[in-house]
Order: C-alpha cells, then structure tokens, then sequence
C-alpha cells in the first residue's frame, strides 16, 4: 500500500464496525479499573485527559474524517459532528451571546448517545461515569473553535455528575 500501512493492519481512516454493545463494554471496563484504581479520584483523573487528550483527539476526528477546523457554529456544528459521527442525534449547544470573551460559558447537554448503555451499567453497580467519551470529543471540537476565534483562550471543561444515566450528560465549557 502506498500509505506506508502493511496489507491487514487498520487505520483511523477505515469504516470498520464494531458493535455497540462491545464499545460500551471497552468504556466500561476502563471507567471500572480507573474507579478502582484511583477512587474518588477518577473524577480528578479524567479532568486531567479532557484537558490534555484535545490535540490528539483532533488529529484522529480528522484522520477519520471529520475536519474539526471547519467548526465555525457550535451550536450548528457540534450536534451536526455528534450525528456524523454516530454518538447522539439528540445534542443542544447553549452559547453566549458575546462571542469568545473571558468569562464565557457554552453548556452542551446530550441527551442521548451510544454510551447511554455503560451509564446505565455502571449506575446500577454504583460507580460514577466520569470518563465519559461523549465529554472528550466534545472537548476537543469546542477548544478548536474556541481557539480558532482566540488563540490564546484558556478553555476549562466540567462534566457535570449524572444523578441519573436518563438525564442529560451536561459539559460546561468556560472560556478565560
């Protein structure tokens, strides 16, 4: 293959489907040694990947596919990048209304997604679902847009705890 890639070995470019049921299996057991890992912690622990996952992300959304430096709209393309991608049809963006100023808070809620079934799963065992694959993805296109439009921006995401896997996952993203 011209690409540098061996005949039989994957790429993030290729349309390989797997189901859902064995990705929510993978997150789960993730989240589930992270939580016994770390304890508490874990919340702490994934704070630290959103944070630091956001460039890397980037570059596979657009190995695969997705250009995350065409974002202009978040509250247009955000949803628009969960329903391409095949996570959420269900995604709000709540933006202000200044632009990219200090101290600007977007509120993304999802309402559901293909993780729903490990929010569940780990709701009934008890153990909290911070690590959260909606939240990096999320991350990582709002910090591009951000910092399209302010170079320098400081962007700090929250998740917000589920009390409960029907609510909406809620990601707090404040612009500084």
């Amino acid at each position: 293959m011209s690409d540098g890639y061996k005949e039989g070995e994957f790429t993030l470019a290729e349309k390989v489907e797997i189901p859902s049921g064995l990705l929510n299996a993978i997150v789960a057991g993730y989240q589930i040694a992270l939580s016994k890992t770390l304890g508490a912690g874990a919340a702490a622990m994934t704070q630290l990947l959103i944070k630091h996952i956001g460039d890397f992300l980037e570059e596979m959304l657009e190995e695969i596919g997705f250009e995350v430096h065409n974002i202009e709209d978040l509250s247009k393309d955000l949803p628009e990048a969960f329903k391409m991608l095949g996570i959420s049809d269900n995604v709000e963006v709540e933006t202000p209304s200044n632009g990219t100023s200090t101290g600007d808070k977007y509120i993304i809620k999802i309402n559901d997604s293909i993780f729903k079934p490990v929010a569940r799963l780990l709701h009934k065992k008890g153990i909290p679902f911070t690590l959260s694959p909606e939240s990096f993805i999320a991350a990582a296109i709002v910090r591009k847009a951000i910092r399209k439009k302010k170079p320098d921006a400081q962007v700090r995401v929250k998740v917000h705890p589920q009390k409960t896997p029907d609510e909406p996952l809620v990601i707090e993203v404040i612009v500084r």
